[in-house]
């Protein structure tokens, strides 16, 4: 047989012994010196010449035969070493040649050192037989192999709606924006299928060469997590709609909402309006009404003195009269024709043609923009960015623009300090009284019916102490929630006047002349502008 690996083998008789070596083939490995010697030691001969060998191994590329010893030695049999890989995945042999006259492995024997070394799986059955037939010395053989645990994958959801939310309005050529593409509403018919579940995989264990097993990774499974108007397939794959309607995805929930449409005004015809889904009106808002909804909120006439509050977006084509009473708030993103005289506060973004002397809060950006584009009057929030054409007037009109803080967090701390205050007083003035109860007491002049108050006021002292010490650990909450936005600007595409009020992270700058093309940010502690 051709061999890979130079090996030898051994002729021994009473009188001398004989190596017979044969080079290695191809690519195949040379002997190692030091397992040479080990084979020999291991056999009693001891008076070998290993300078000698080692010449023999290097130089010769030729089968040959040296006379290693002049004495003669006991006859070697076959024998084989074993040895398991760290990760026991492979058992590995190498087989050592008998002498002249020793004797072969067995396969018995062969599989005997195999139960002794508690290697039970994944024998590579061929490599036995193979050795059996045609031996192979001096090389690593894979006598078993384990298997791998192939992995498997989590469950995923696939949404077949659109879940981008920041869709916005079309600014069209002449400075107007366009309501009519906002492309920010998935729109459903009823048997839509909005999701599909990819199932998870658990993936096949594996099993290494001692016959343990090896299991795969965990993985996660997924359902859907839904609202009203939805069923599930019979298989749990499915998610479909069963009405027509709209598709949101809140976090990890999926809604579908149907739209209640109001053809005309909100006014006495209707009354306040109350609905988990979505609410459009053809008409307008009218004053002291009230539109409350899960969904968004869609107006194509004009919103005047009233109250608007959406789980989502608020869209109104004609913008707000708000006449300082109405209140505008929304969990998503709000788009107006023009804000004036309102209270608006939206967790996304703002655009607008226009604002006029409202009080408005986002935790997006705002962007006014459109042939107006102008801030006027009032007090404009924003955690991220300010935009507008202008801001302020000529005249001076008290503005005040501000970025960097979430203006939700701000309210909050101004709510949890003007409680703090009026507890306080409350505490120093009930204090006061059950001082003066007790003097009153301890002088017999107290009357039957104050004696309840000193309880009932200590009673109200305690309470308020408590609420104060929660209030105190609420507020230090809010004010590490209040940290600085590094990235918050205002820009002005046009002019910023005088008198304008710019905040940024709670640094303040009042503007002395009018400006042009310019950004404010936050530098180094301070307020810096650029040309933009």
């Amino acid at each position: 047989m051709q061999y890979k690996n130079s090996y030898f083998t051994l002729d021994i008789d009473e009188s001398q012994v004989y190596m017979n070596f044969y080079p290695a083939v191809s690519d195949g490995e040379k002997l190692k010196i030091a397992e040479v010697s080990g084979y020999l030691d291991r056999a009693g001969i001891k008076d070998y010449d290993l300078k000698v060998i080692n010449d023999l191994i290097v130089n010769s590329d030729q089968p040959s035969r040296l006379k290693i010893s002049s004495k003669g030695a006991a006859q070697i049999d076959e024998r084989m070493e074993l040895k398991v890989t760290s990760d026991a995945m492979y058992a590995i042999v190498r087989f050592f040649p008998p002498s002249n006259r020793g004797k072969r492995i067995t396969e018995s024997e062969i599989r005997k050192d195999l139960e002794y070394h508690k290697v039970k799986y994944g024998i590579t059955e061929d490599k036995i037989q193979e050795h059996m037939a045609e031996p192979e010395y001096f090389r690593n053989i894979i006598l078993a192999m384990g298997t791998a645990p192939v992995q498997g994958h989590d469950g995923k959801i696939n949404y077949r709606f659109n879940t981008d939310k920041k869709a916005r309005p079309k600014l069209n050529e002449d400075g107007t924006v366009d309501f009519h593409k906002l492309n920010n509403i998935s729109h459903v018919r009823k048997g839509d299928v909005l999701a599909v579940i990819t199932p998870a995989d658990k993936g096949t264990p594996g099993c290494n060469v001692f016959g343990v097993e090896l299991r795969p990774d965990k993985v996660v499974k997924v359902n859907f997590n839904k609202g009203n108007n939805l069923a599930v397939s019979e298989d749990g794959l499915q998610l479909i709609s069963m009405v027509d309607g709209y598709a949101t995805l809140e976090g990890d929930k999926i809604f579908v909402s149907d739209v209640y449409d109001v053809p005309a005004d909100v006014d006495n015809s209707t009354g306040d309006i109350e609905f988990n889904g979505s609410v459009v009106v053809h008409g307008n808002v009218r004053t002291g009404f009230c539109i409350k909804c899960g969904g968004n909120i869609e107006v194509y006439g004009v919103v005047e003195g009233a109250d608007l509050d959406a789980g989502g977006d608020i869209i109104l084509h004609r913008g707000v009269q708000g006449m300082s009473r109405c209140q505008i708030h929304a969990v998503g993103n709000l788009v107006s024709k023009f804000i004036e005289s309102a209270n608006v506060s939206v967790d996304g973004y703002i655009n607008a043609d226009s604002i006029l002397n409202s009080q408005i809060s986002a935790h997006g950006d705002i962007v006014v923009s459109g042939k107006g584009g102008s801030i006027i009057g009032g007090n404009v929030r924003s955690t991220t960015l300010i935009e507008a054409s202008t801001i302020g007037t000529p005249m001076g009109v008290a503005t005040s623009v501000e970025v960097g803080v979430d203006p939700t967090v701000q309210d909050r701390i101004k709510e949890i300090d003007a409680m703090i205050k009026d507890k306080t007083a409350e505490i120093e003035k009930l204090s006061q009284l059950v001082t003066v109860f007790r003097k009153k007491q301890e002088m017999g002049t107290l009357t039957p019916d104050k004696l309840p108050m000193i309880a009932q006021f200590t009673k109200t002292i305690i309470l308020d102490k408590t609420d104060i010490k929660e209030l105190m650990i609420e507020r230090e909450a809010k004010e590490e929630l209040a940290g600085e936005n590094v990235d918050a600007k205002i820009r002005v595409v046009k002019d910023i006047h005088q008198g304008t009020k710019i905040t940024i992270s709670g640094d303040i700058m009042i503007l002395n002349d009018k400006y042009t093309h310019c950004q404010y940010s936050k530098r180094d502690g301070e307020i810096v502008s650029s040309v933009w």
